[in-house]
């Protein structure tokens, strides 16, 4: 199948899916002169809004084939799997009986201990920080006998390889690793790079194949000059998944006003805790999407329909949101530190105190 996108023509083949290539992915370029094309999910509730019970769905049928019960650690990869990941997570402490812990990767500065760092070659911003898991929880971390990775898609393995090298430095009761993803392009000799872990590594998938990028060959790309390339500063909430948490969540999930559509808006790699809200709201009889900021620069055309860029900060760089529509919905933006509402041009936007529910 061809896919004509604004800066080339992608060439996809499908070998197997759970879902359908036409429900799971459209497409668009990005700004971005490493890799020109995005895969934009339509279950991600990323760059499109998405019905919480539909990206439910997708966690559930990722962890289907996990079917031991077992001590697990699920690690998503900033920015975009973040919320994946702790999708997964959820679902997965809910399935069965033994402890399911979550973490992510960061591009947030925090004074905690660090794990290690890695970079991801293709992205924008190449700095991921994994923190040491909170202390009340590192024992038990560390006895995981399962470790799963989560990205939304994996198209070489490279990040994802990086990262399971310093994750099994750290986990020595590992018997086996899950490579969750959305979508998995990987072929049977990218697999291979996997077997020197010396333990069971399984992958799970919506869909398998294979792509080729044709570039126009006039193609100039270069990233905006106020793109964000730095570790954020903000403050970082302990409870959230940058420091580990054990699943499922078990603080309070405020409540929000359904008597008219909403869409509820996470915030870079603060997905977990709105998309939950967004979840709840809807299962409270309420008319909900969901969708979330972004720090990268994708071009208008394809599946970007529109696109909104704003400073989060007193900085001069921009993030985004793509495919939002404010008109026809009340938008709960949910940001990690609502200290930083003001400063945050499109939070500001969307005082909560107008939509949250207090009693």
């Amino acid at each position: 199948m061809k896919f004509k996108i604004r800066n080339g023509t992608l060439n996809v083949s499908v070998k197997q899916q759970t879902v359908p290539l036409d429900e799971l992915l459209s497409f668009a370029s990005r700004e971005n002169p490493k890799r020109g094309f995005l895969f934009v999910s339509k279950v991600l509730g990323k760059h499109l809004p998405v019905k919480p019970k539909e990206m439910r769905a997708s966690y559930d049928m990722l962890i289907e084939p996990l079917d031991e019960d077992c001590p697990t650690f699920v690690v998503g990869m900033a920015e975009t799997a973040t919320g994946l990941g702790a999708g997964v997570a959820d679902s997965l402490a809910k399935k069965q009986s033994a402890s399911v812990y979550y973490q992510h990767t960061t591009r947030t500065d925090a004074p905690e201990p660090i794990w290690f760092t890695l970079d991801e070659a293709h992205s924008h911003a190449v700095d991921h920080i994994f923190y040491q898991p909170k202390s009340e929880l590192l024992p038990q971390i560390t006895s995981c006998q399962r470790l799963v990775l989560v990205d939304d898609e994996i198209s070489t393995g490279r990040t994802l390889k990086l990262l399971g090298d310093k994750l099994l430095d750290k986990l020595p009761n590992l018997k086996q690793v899950v490579i969750v993803s959305l979508v998995n392009w990987l072929d049977e000799t990218s697999k291979q790079q996997f077997e020197d872990w010396f333990t069971s590594v399984k992958f799970t998938s919506l869909l398998e194949g294979s792509f080729e990028f044709d570039a126009d060959s006039n193609l100039a790309l270069k990233l905006p000059d106020n793109v964000d390339k730095a570790l954020s500063k903000a403050n970082s909430r302990k409870d959230l998944g940058r420091f580990a948490i054990e699943m499922p969540f078990q603080g309070d999930i405020p409540r929000v006003d359904i008597s008219k559509p909403i869409a509820v808006v996470g915030d870079g790699e603060h997905l977990y805790l709105p998309f939950l809200i967004a979840e709840q709201a809807e299962q409270q009889g309420g008319d909900v999407v969901f969708q979330s900021t972004s720090r990268s620069p994708i071009m208008l055309g394809d599946a970007i329909e529109t696109k909104r860029a704003f400073r989060i900060d007193e900085r001069s760089v921009e993030h985004y949101i793509y495919n939002f529509d404010d008109q026809e919905r009340a938008a709960v933006h949910l940001i990690e530190d609502e200290s930083q509402r003001e400063t945050h041009q499109f939070a500001k936007l969307y005082p909560l105190k107008n939509l949250l529910v207090t009693h």
